[in-house]
């Protein structure tokens, strides 16, 4: 046996129906595995939705030509992570878990420097090799950055970070109450085939859990609700003429939305999305999805409650709850998300 597989870690595993289904490490990655090896940096691709390396490994570790993926550059970026810490040449030791259906693919979640410095590339991660280590950091935003926005920032009207909301717990359950048609749905649901990939954004509500910034747009007779992942808009109409359009159903769903007091409530209907947010489960099209935004009376936070109602899929109605929190500085980056063909493609699996 070479050192591919030299250290074992258990890791609690995940059933299907916890897993988000957007390229879920869990879906994707061996979990209770942890594959090390040791070669030179052949390619580097910058790239949403995920920043991958090749490296060539060395002879001792098998020398196959590996390809490895990690945290999405904007969430790197963001923590004090550029580009420039992993070049082409570069001689690296990584180590992560690897892929469950493709050889010589991993995700990297530890990487040692040639000058010993070694990077987490994952938030929680105790170093492996060196006490020198690179680690996640929020960087801090300019005086000018965070004058600029608190001059703009209007109620709600402003750019929301989940950065600024450490310790949030996990938004979807761990269990659902599933209809008869939920539980054949679930049943079905393969995560060699059914999982999105690449560049396929997220519908709704799935798009709501989203890591990246987000941020309201007042534009009198509607909200836009921009939404860095995947460089989504969501509208959400100020006069609800549902009854008066012939709406086509669509990945986003048609939104309304309206003022309780200091509270903004939406409800969106005719969604046609791939997932409801959890491996394995759809909406159907009776769907209805209502939502809260509740802003803090100080102005850091903004929190969230989803409740979702479907009598096809589920046999009660579904409540989660999140937050995001006010970076003043914060802003909506260009996605910018490019398919790598070969790499997790349904049809490569």
């Amino acid at each position: 046996m070479t050192k591919q597989l030299t250290t074992i870690l258990f890791v609690m595993s995940l059933t299907s129906l916890g897993v988000s289904a957007h390229h879920s490490r869990q879906a994707f990655f061996d979990m209770s595995q942890t594959v090390e090896i040791e070669g030179e940096i052949t390619r580097v691709q910058w790239r949403h939705p995920h920043v991958r390396y090749w490296l060539q490994a060395d002879a001792e570790y098998g020398g196959a030509l590996w390809e490895m993926e990690t945290t999405p550059p904007s969430v790197l970026e963001r923590y004090g992570i550029s580009s420039d810490i992993l070049t082409e040449g570069t001689r690296v030791k990584v180590a992560g878990p690897p892929s469950k259906f493709k050889e010589n693919v991993m995700e990297v979640s530890q990487v040692l420097l040639p000058d010993g410095r070694e990077v987490l590339l994952h938030t929680g991660l105790p170093p492996r090799w060196s006490q020198d280590t690179v680690v996640r950091t929020l960087k801090p935003f300019s005086e000018e950055e965070i004058s600029a926005a608190e001059a703009i920032a209007n109620g709600i009207f402003r750019v929301w970070s989940r950065a600024a909301t450490p310790g949030l717990g996990d938004f979807w359950l761990d269990d659902y109450p599933l209809a008869p048609a939920g539980q054949e749905v679930a049943a079905a649901w393969d995560p060699r085939i059914d999982v999105d990939t690449g560049c396929l954004p997220k519908g709704m509500p799935r798009t709501m859990d989203n890591n990246w910034p987000v941020e309201f747009v007042d534009e009198g007779h509607q909200i836009r609700l921009r939404i860095e992942e995947f460089d989504l808009e969501r509208t959400i109409n100020l006069t609800d003429d549902r009854a008066e359009k012939d709406i086509t159903p669509s990945m986003m769903g048609y939104s309304t939305g309206r003022w309780e007091e200091d509270e903004f409530v939406v409800r969106t209907t005719h969604i046609r999305a791939r997932y409801f947010g959890v491996a394995g489960i759809k909406l159907s099209p009776e769907a209805i999805v209502d939502e809260r935004f509740i802003m803090s009376d100080d102005e850091s936070r903004l929190d969230y409650e989803m409740t979702v109602i479907d009598p096809v899929t589920f046999t009660e109605p579904i409540t989660q709850y999140s937050a995001w929190g006010w970076l003043p500085g914060e802003k909506i980056k260009p996605y910018d998300c490019v398919d790598t063909p070969g790499s997790w493609s349904a049809e490569e699996l």
